[in-house]
């Protein structure tokens, strides 16, 4: 869309405007890549009810009791990937990708017998880098995720 060039109300010092270059797409690697979802295990019942009732609240877009109910579950369950992982899915869901980045790290180490978990958290990671317009990070999360 042009605009006509801008007009001073002084005779002859017309200043045209000047359109800033488009931003560069990013490649198809830099694009964020779905997530399969997670399987959840826990021996808690209390942690199962708190996790049942974050898919709702994050179905119906209630992500802020999403995210208390986990923070809860993670309370009863500190050592548990899953819930760390979800709960960096629900922060890259409210637009705060450092955050979601430095959950599914957790996550990650917390998995260490779960290589598709490991996997998982690290596409996490990559898709928040992405966000946060690191495209070469986000590169080398994929990588990492290939890994496992």
């Amino acid at each position: 869309m042009e605009t006509a060039p801008e007009t001073s109300s002084i005779p002859g010092t017309a200043v045209p405007s000047v359109q800033a270059p488009a931003a560069p797409s990013p490649a198809p690697s830099e694009i964020m890549q779905p997530l399969e979802p997670v399987a959840f295990v826990s021996s808690s019942p209390a942690v199962g009810a708190l996790v049942s009732a974050a898919d709702q609240n994050s179905q119906s877009g209630n992500l802020d009791s999403a995210v208390a109910a986990i923070e809860r579950a993670i309370r009863i369950e500190p050592r548990n990937a899953a819930l760390f992982y979800k709960l960096a899915e629900l922060r890259l869901k409210q637009s705060k990708p450092r955050l979601a980045e430095d959950l599914a790290r957790k996550s990650a180490l917390l998995a260490s017998g779960n290589a598709r978990l490991k996997r998982q958290s690290w596409l996490l990671i990559g898709n928040a880098r992405v966000m946060q317009q690191d495209f070469p990070g986000a590169r080398a999360a994929r990588t990492k995720a290939a890994s496992f």
